[in-house]
């Protein structure tokens, strides 16, 4: 299929981009075009204007401090992993991009592209909250900015209002010594995830002494499993599963039902996948 006539502008600066953005009534933002472009092909999504930003200058930055990681608007999937610097400061960006659709994909799908899609079952979202991210927003009122926890509202919804567009998102840097990990069970490599987590976890004396966990694919948003996180806790190798997984069980009660598998399925599965990442961690932390 074809999308419906839309009109194209490529400005080259972010306020020629919001007044290109206000001026139509249907407008969106053009990055990598990987979600949007496909919704256009198949007339699920109505635009009138699309707002191509790859041409403003510093908006394809990826920059590294010991503090955290800054990725532009226009910054690649395939350039944040292959960034040895983002990878040495942000571990779990590579980790969460590596599961992310497939090469093809990943060369022009851009980081913050997947955080405006805001798929429930997309792994860079789930990595935003875990980490504690936050993205810069401009619009006709100036800049602001919102924690990754407040971004997401619901399935392909997020607080960007009318005439925003995201310039960039900052990813801290994980605590000293911490390990993240994305897992997730998908029907095949590049697939969507049917369920997954994101866990940063901080393991001492071959114990758990902090975790943050994130589900995704059980919601219409990134689920924070905080039952689970005050479980994991105190948590050894020779400790019985049984607690994280009930815990993880109780966070995830309304996980939904889909073509795919079932809320119990999924539960299960992440139930799994934290335990499988407190026993990684503890690994992790005996061989360093």
């Amino acid at each position: 299929m074809k999308p419906a006539p839309f009109d194209y502008c490529r400005p080259s600066t972010v306020t020629e981009a919001l007044e290109a953005l206000s001026s139509a009534e249907s407008s969106r933002v053009l990055a990598g075009g990987q979600s949007l472009v496909p919704a256009m092909n198949f007339r699920l999504t109505d635009v009138s204007l699309l707002v191509d930003i790859n041409r403003i200058e510093g908006l394809a930055s990826v920059d590294c401090d010991p503090g955290g990681v800054t990725v532009g608007a226009a910054a690649t999937q395939t350039r944040v992993l292959e960034h040895e610097g983002a990878a040495g400061v942000v571990g779990g960006l590579r980790a969460a991009l590596r599961h992310v659709g497939h090469l093809q994909i990943r060369n022009r799908g851009t980081v913050c592209g997947s955080l405006a899609h805001a798929d429930p079952a997309a792994e860079l979202p789930a990595l935003a909250v875990a980490s504690g991210a936050m993205l810069a927003v401009s619009g006709p009122d100036g800049e602001r900015r919102v924690d990754a926890a407040d971004f997401f509202i619901g399935p392909f919804w997020t607080a960007l209002e009318d005439g925003e567009l995201i310039t960039e998102v900052r990813f801290p840097a994980p605590p000293p010594g911490s390990v993240t990990i994305v897992d997730e069970i998908s029907r095949r490599a590049g697939d969507f995830a049917v369920a997954g987590m994101v866990a940063i976890v901080e393991a001492d004396g071959g114990a758990v002494r902090s975790a943050s966990l994130v589900g995704f694919g059980l919601g219409g948003v990134p689920t924070r499993l905080a039952t689970a996180e005050a479980a994991i806790r105190g948590w050894a190798a020779d400790h019985p599963a049984d607690t994280i997984a009930e815990a993880v069980m109780a966070d995830t009660a309304d996980a939904f039902d889909d073509i795919h598998a079932t809320s119990w399925y999924r539960r299960e599965a992440v139930a799994a996948l934290t335990v499988r990442a407190a026993r990684r961690a503890l690994v992790a932390e005996e061989a360093a």
